[in-house]
């Protein structure tokens, strides 16, 4: 189907209210708009496509299956890594628009579990992968919308880790692969980066499996002097204010939490924040 056919259907459902039961066979539409999530035009992927998704999942249209399907189709190479490492083109809309399906998935995984433990380290396998190897980290694109892969990356972050399969070892890959978009230095983030990545780390801080010290050598490795070798100063500079604002926000983020391992981290931010 092409995409002026699918914005049409998609803008028909939206526009009578008809319920996801009411469309016929949903599993193949759902096929289509998997052909065009990465469409340049942000009318089709993001306010029908994504928002369609979205509210399918959580209704609960899909099979366990087809979720199970629909999962391993983002996470596959025509999707979430298609034209991994470009910057500036259009294949980012893919990428970006593809892990952003994760969280409705997950979410359903933890209300009625159906994720197998090796769906989940796939999952955990190939996001952090993509977090490693993503460069276009542009956020809001003038005349084609949202790109914003740190955030949809760490919104996707945020809900694996509340997986049970989801232990030390994995919480901390998932930790150090943020730590490569925390520290961007090519770009300053202006589109709410730091609130996304901040929440996503709560989330992993919340479960309670990491050690202190896992906790304070992860704060220490966001410092910029380690990774300033052959930077520019306007690298170095742009890299230094991306981490602290990263740390100021996560540090507002758990103002107020008293449990365990929150106060200490308080600590270890303010430490790290004083060195700056």
């Amino acid at each position: 189907m092409d995409a002026l056919a699918l914005k049409q259907k998609l803008q028909h459902i939206q526009s009578t209210n008809l319920s996801a039961q009411e469309v016929e066979l949903p599993y193949q539409w759902a096929m289509h708009m998997m052909q065009h999530i990465g469409s340049p035009d942000p009318v089709l992927r993001d306010e029908l496509i994504y928002v369609t998704f979205a509210t399918w999942i959580g209704q609960g249209v899909f099979s366990e299956e087809q979720l199970r399907q629909l999962l391993q189709m983002a996470l596959d190479d025509q999707h979430l890594f298609h034209g991994i490492g470009e910057q500036g083109t259009d294949s980012v809309f893919t990428r970006t628009f593809s892990v952003l399906l994760l969280p409705p998935i997950l979410s359903v995984d933890r209300q009625r579990p159906f994720l197998k433990k090796e769906d989940i380290e796939v999952t955990h396998h190939r996001l952090t992968a993509y977090l490693e190897l993503e460069k276009d980290v542009r956020g809001y694109t003038d005349d084609k919308g949202w790109a914003h892969a740190p955030a949809h990356a760490a919104d996707a972050v945020e809900d694996l880790a509340q997986s049970p399969y989801m232990e030390r070892g994995a919480l901390l890959g998932l930790l150090h692969a943020l730590t490569l978009k925390i520290t961007e230095s090519g770009v300053v983030y202006i589109h709410d980066e730091d609130q996304r990545m901040a929440h996503a780390v709560v989330t992993i801080l919340r479960r309670n499996l990491l050690e202190q010290s896992d906790i304070a050598s992860w704060i220490d490795s966001l410092n910029p002097n380690g990774r300033t070798e052959g930077e520019s100063p306007l690298k170095i500079s742009q890299m230094s204010l991306n981490v602290r604002v990263f740390l100021q926000t996560l540090y507002f983020a758990i103002r107020t939490e008293e449990a365990e391992p929150f106060p200490a981290v308080r600590s270890l931010i303010l430490h790290a924040l004083e060195k700056k």
